[in-house]
């Protein structure tokens, strides 16, 4: 018996129920660094001070009399302390260790104490909670500090992160099951097409009705027993488009700058080459602009202006796109019209502003320009062929639209 216990790769300890050794195998010897001599005869706590000798006890007495295993899980992870310095980074001090407690088969009064080193497993099982606790704080750290969108296959909610409640005001219930496109994000299937390089910017709704502009890239979905759900990442753009909308738009007015008219008309012309949709531009200037600011101050020259603007946007479709060109002058590009059509336009506008009440002055018009683009014509030579027909309408009398002269290449 003995000499198969010394073979074992556990420690084999028979003791009485005062816990007197009477068997020690060479496992014990090795790893608690105590010869069997010197063990057998003694009581345990004599050999090990810090021994929890009375629950140990208690599980001897629990196995004795029920005659069956019973099993000791060390408060320190360990009941014999044996030094673990030959492990590098370990976590423990000391030799994890499993206890078992059987009654001994052939002396029913003793009880044989089996004990398993586990240290590997323990190493293990620290490893794994602590690489679980990092990716939960790895979680927790992207969940506060990335807007995120979960979405199911139909394109409808199934969470988002706190990082895009807190920067929407949305409410994480009430946001659940929404469908992407009431949110202003659109169709899933767009998010999932999109290139790097030309993924989709949405003007997302918040929960006070403002607007959150957002980039949106769709991230490594999950597949699990309800289904696949998607991820969508959103950056915040909306410094960003503030910062364009400024480097777009006068100032004062709101309305496009030249530079950003000068980008829409090389669009404009590109897409009549493309597709054939031809274009006009109407350039429209204030009457006696300079004595409304001579008479009545620059305030109200400005005030004139930003009223002008705003009535240049009503009667105009959403479409049309608006610039101020300079001064008290305008331009408006007018997609796919024809010439009749852009002359209409034009005199709706002369009669608008016309009839329009202009504080502090009262009244006021507007001489116009008119010129409807030419096949391979190009930006300049259409915007010179309108301000010709602009100054014609000042020479004229003002208060009125005149049209351009075709270009060049019409006449031939």
């Amino acid at each position: 018996m003995q000499s198969i216990a010394d073979q074992l790769s556990s420690g084999i300890l028979i003791v009485d129920p005062e816990l007197t050794v009477l068997a020690w195998n060479r496992w014990m010897t090795e790893h608690a660094e105590i010869d069997s001599e010197t063990a057998i005869g003694q009581r345990l706590e004599t050999l090990f001070p810090d021994l929890p000798v009375a629950t140990l006890r208690r599980r001897v007495k629990a196995a004795l009399q029920l005659q069956s295993p019973s099993y000791l899980q060390p408060r320190k992870g360990y009941l014999f302390p044996v030094t673990l310095d030959r492990i590098i980074d370990s976590h423990f001090a000391y030799m994890q260790q499993r206890i078992r407690i059987l009654p001994d088969e052939n002396e029913p009064h003793n009880a044989i104490i089996v004990v398993d080193d586990v240290t590997a497993t323990r190493e293990a099982e620290a490893r794994a909670a602590v690489a679980a606790k990092a990716s939960q704080r790895y979680l927790e750290l992207i969940d506060h500090n990335v807007m995120t969108l979960g979405v199911d296959d139909d394109g409808h909610v199934t969470r988002a992160s706190s990082a895009l409640l807190q920067a929407s005001g949305w409410n994480a219930e009430t946001l659940c099951g929404t469908p992407l496109d009431a949110l202003g994000l659109g169709q899933l299937e767009a998010h999932q097409k999109a290139a790097d390089d030309k993924l989709p910017e949405c003007p997302v709704l918040r929960a006070d009705g403002s607007t959150l502009w957002v980039r949106v890239r769709k991230a490594q979905g999950l597949e699990d027993e309800e289904g696949y759900e998607h991820y969508l990442v959103l950056q915040d753009i909306s410094l960003q488009k503030e910062i364009q909308a400024l480097s777009e738009r006068d100032a004062l007015t709101g309305a496009y700058n030249r530079m950003k008219f000068d980008q829409l008309l090389q669009a404009a012309i590109s897409a009549e080459e493309r597709y054939g949709q031809q274009f006009a531009v109407i350039l429209c200037d204030i009457d006696y602009f300079k004595r409304i600011n001579d008479n009545h101050g620059h305030l109200a020259g400005d005030s004139v202006l930003k009223q002008f603007t705003a009535l240049l946007r009503t009667q105009t479709r959403l479409s049309d796109q608006l610039a101020r060109w300079g001064g008290e002058e305008f331009v408006v590009l007018l997609p796919i019209v024809n010439t009749q059509d852009a002359a209409a336009a034009a005199e709706k506008l002369r009669q608008a502003i016309a009839t329009e009440n202009w504080p502090p002055i009262g009244k006021l018009s507007a001489s116009f320009g008119v010129a409807f683009h030419a096949p391979n014509e190009s930006a300049d030579s259409l915007l010179d062929r309108a301000d010709v027909a602009l100054y014609r309408a000042k020479e004229e009398g003002r208060n009125r639209v005149c049209i351009a002269e075709p270009a060049d290449s019409e006449r031939d």
